[in-house]
């Protein structure tokens, strides 16, 4: 069966995201972005590529990006999760990986996941930079204490290429085009629908759409612009069209968007649908 591709939209320049969650059970996916996971109590399975991990209270996982993996955890376990963008530490992480990558926790894992997730929800200033700051130092200490292996984070020149056109459109989202998607993979505009579709799981407007509503919500926030003027830096050619393709993505008109309002991409390989890895039982806590 072919493993679904989870894809994360991250806020404003954060690259990070933590989720605690309860009895979580996801199916097999794969994404981009390393994966920190870190159980607090009770035992989870992980499958990584075919191996098979055991993980209890205070232990951790590292999941390097593009592997494919799932999570079963028993009842009433209760798990961190940590995605961060491949591009932090890509000096590091894309010539080393762990020995092994199943190790008990010796660096307050649980502290600084916990510390990221509540920044996040504060958004106090330079909170995006103090978050890729905090896992960047995790990340860090831990690969300077547990065993490495130097192994280079193979990859297709034409994946690579696709995930650095992803960090184009985030750049550039103001005026960004198809055509200009196409030139940038070097793709006639056919094949690049193509290859866009089956790669993302989404159309490249539907993408396009995603991404610069989610800028929109960031800068609503601020709470420094006129929706217009936000209308316009995101890349929409009218304030009707912004205001139309707002609700259809979030379900709330740009005005009564709430101000905890987190939105995260998900999209599935294989059809235009939004991918969910994570099953319906599972919880994530809020508090």
């Amino acid at each position: 069966m072919l493993a679904n591709h989870e894809h994360r939209l991250y806020s404003n320049n954060s690259r990070v995201w933590v989720g605690k969650y309860r009895n979580l059970r996801n199916i097999s996916h794969w994404h981009f972005d390393h994966e920190l996971v870190y159980c607090v109590s009770g035992t989870s399975t992980i499958l990584i590529d075919q191996n098979i991990y055991l993980l209890n209270e205070g232990d951790c996982l590292f999941i390097r990006g593009s592997s494919i993996h799932s999570i079963e955890a028993q009842d009433d376990a209760i798990l961190y999760v940590a995605l961060f963008s491949e591009k932090l530490l890509s000096n590091i992480l894309d010539v080393y990986r762990l020995a092994q990558p199943l190790f008990t926790d010796r660096y307050n894992v649980s502290d600084t996941l916990e510390e990221i997730r509540k920044c996040d929800f504060e958004r106090d200033l330079f909170y995006d930079e103090k978050i890729n700051c905090l896992i960047s130092n995790l990340v860090i200490d831990i690969f300077t204490h547990e065993e490495i292996v130097q192994e280079a984070y193979n990859q297709t020149p034409t994946t690579k290429r696709y995930k650095d056109l992803l960090y184009d459109i985030d750049l550039n989202i103001s005026d960004y085009s198809f055509s200009r998607g196409a030139e940038y993979m070097h793709m006639s505009q056919a094949y690049f629908s193509r290859f866009f579709k089956k790669m993302s799981g989404m159309t490249f407007s539907q993408y396009l759409n995603h991404i610069r509503i989610n800028k929109a919500i960031d800068l609503i926030k601020e709470n420094e612009h006129t929706m217009a003027e936000i209308s316009t830096q995101c890349g929409f050619d009218t304030i009707r069209n912004f205001n139309r393709v707002f609700k259809a993505i979030t379900a709330y008109a740009p005005k009564e968007i709430p101000k905890n309002y987190i939105m995260r991409l998900r999209s599935n390989s294989d059809n235009s649908s939004e991918f969910d890895p994570t099953i319906s039982s599972s919880e994530l806590i809020s508090e």
